[in-house]
């Protein structure tokens, strides 16, 4: 992000240089022009390199259908920030809510709640629950509080770099 902004910065300050030797144009035509030719190469695949890409990703299979699966993307700081249904088109962002830390047993068992975010509303809701080496998800359909119950996928690469399916 701070290499971006720098070359953003260097790019205006070396182009208004060039830009100084035309005495008709003002300090401020120069720089609105040289503004909104940064603005026409930041595109939405530049801004989208700047967000958080997922670290890890994890999938999980649907507990009553073996065959339905998701993945979930998260960040370094091992939050969720997107999950994606087999055979979607695109993935979905989840926004994090809140979170549980519950001591004893073998392991302690973490839960983070978070919102599902499509068309910039939320559409649903999702219980990650980690216990040792075993992850769970309870979604909670929106529209009619149907519930969903998945289960880590051992066998597809958990916690690897790359998504067990596009």
């Amino acid at each position: 992000m701070n290499k971006i902004i720098l070359t953003l910065t260097a790019l205006i300050i070396f182009s208004c240089k060039d830009q100084k030797t035309n005495q008709n144009a003002t300090t401020e035509q120069v720089v609105e022009e040289k503004v909104d030719t940064i603005s026409s190469v930041i595109n939405k695949e530049t801004l989208k390199d700047l967000s958080v890409v997922p670290h890890h990703y994890i999938c999980y299979t649907y507990d009553r259908n073996k065959t339905k699966r998701i993945w979930i993307g998260f960040s370094e700081k091992n939050l969720a920030i997107e999950l994606k249904y087999e055979g979607q088109q695109e993935s979905l962002p989840l926004k994090y809510n809140t979170e549980e830390y519950i001591e004893g047993g073998a392991h302690p068992t973490i839960i983070k709640y978070y919102d599902e975010i499509y068309q910039n509303k939320v559409n649903g809701k999702y219980k990650l629950t980690h216990s040792g080496n075993w992850d769970y998800v309870t979604y909670m359909r929106g529209k009619d509080n149907k519930e969903f119950n998945y289960t880590i996928d051992h066998h597809a690469n958990p916690y690897g770099s790359i998504p067990c399916f596009k």
